[in-house]
């Protein structure tokens, strides 16, 4: 049964930093979402705001306590809970509501959550909790053919990019799995998951090495992976390299979000050409190959325009998932050609 959920994005739902929430509608399905609490957007609909179109999805002000569970859908710098959003928590366990986190900072971790969630009998659910029998990498090539979406930057669009090449492949009814490689994914649905900015870097490789032959034994035969960072991210780059080598993917398509200039987040740091992230990748993983450029044009005029001109300049095929409705379909025919399927 498919529990319904309130997402807490107070302040951030037309922001970025809500992209927990934002997944969540767009490709969530593990809950049903019944509103969202962000009190500077009250009585708008979430995916209007969005640009989905209407999806009955209202915002507003406070809880709303029929929902089963409370999911904090904001990546918060550092990943620490906003000191204002505590009666929110603490209302919705005295509610009876499980609460979802994707946090660095633990629920469980916190003694007086931890006290009212025992008396109120529900559950805290931190999804970056590292699994147990973590284990270093030992170099296995997976038996079928994984796709991994790279990215320039944090925040540009790999996640996004994988779920609609996945949700594509299934509707071409491929057995396609999908490995979740944040916060996000995880609660969103997937074959496997883990949030690898919360394991020690010497795992990651392990960590995701272990998801993809957990995958294969559930009889899947394309697996596509989320990226996480970039190679060339001066903050995020353990978790991109761990990835590529845990995944050794036979394919990669690189998320790239051309009207960005600096790095999400670190505003004085100017983003390498799209070509310098290609080249690290090619450099560390020789047997990868390169198939496509993932544009997120949001904010653009002319998607097709920035989407030609990157074609032209770098010989990949360019579009944009989300604002091309056969973007996807475009990407996944790719796929299909290289790997002969």
């Amino acid at each position: 049964m498919v529990q319904t959920a309130t997402i807490l994005s107070r302040g951030f739902f037309n922001q970025s930093r809500a992209k927990t929430a934002h997944g969540l509608i767009r490709h969530g399905k593990k809950y049903k979402i019944l509103s969202v609490i962000d009190e500077t957007l009250v009585g708008q609909d979430a995916g209007e705001v969005m640009g989905l179109g209407k999806k009955g999805i209202p915002i507003v002000k406070d809880l709303d306590t029929k929902a089963d569970v409370l999911i904090i859908g904001v990546a918060p710098s550092g990943g620490r809970l906003p000191p204002e959003w505590r009666n929110d928590i603490i209302n919705a366990i005295k509610n009876g509501m499980d609460v979802v986190s994707g946090l660095h900072e633990f629920l469980n971790n916190d003694p007086e959550f931890v006290e009212v969630a025992y008396k109120n009998n529900v559950q805290l659910i931190d999804v970056r909790k590292s699994p147990e029998n973590l284990n270093i990498a030992k170099n296995i090539y997976p038996a079928v053919p994984v796709v991994l979406v790279c990215g320039t930057d944090g925040r540009c669009g790999k996640r996004t990019t994988a779920l609609e090449l996945y949700y594509t492949a299934l509707n071409h009814n491929y057995k396609a799995g999908f490995i979740a490689t944040g916060q996000t994914g995880i609660m969103i649905g997937c074959d496997a998951g883990v949030a690898v900015d919360h394991l020690p870097p010497g795992f990651v490789t392990g960590a995701i090495e272990n998801a993809v032959q957990d995958v294969m034994a559930q009889g899947k035969e394309l697996i596509f992976v989320e990226g996480q960072g970039a190679l060339l991210h001066h903050a995020y780059s353990t978790s991109a390299i761990g990835i590529l080598h845990g995944a050794k993917p036979k394919l990669i398509i690189v998320s790239h979000k051309p009207l960005r200039n600096a790095r999400a987040s670190f505003p004085s740091i100017p983003i390498p050409p799209v070509e310098e992230e290609i080249k690290a990748l090619k450099l560390l993983s020789p047997v990868s190959e390169v198939i496509a450029l993932a544009l997120n044009c949001q904010g653009a005029e002319n998607y097709l325009d920035i989407c030609k001109k990157f074609e032209n300049r770098t010989g990949l095929l360019s579009v944009d998932v989300i604002a091309d409705k056969s973007g996807a379909e475009k990407i996944f025919n790719k796929i299909k050609v290289e790997l002969e399927l």
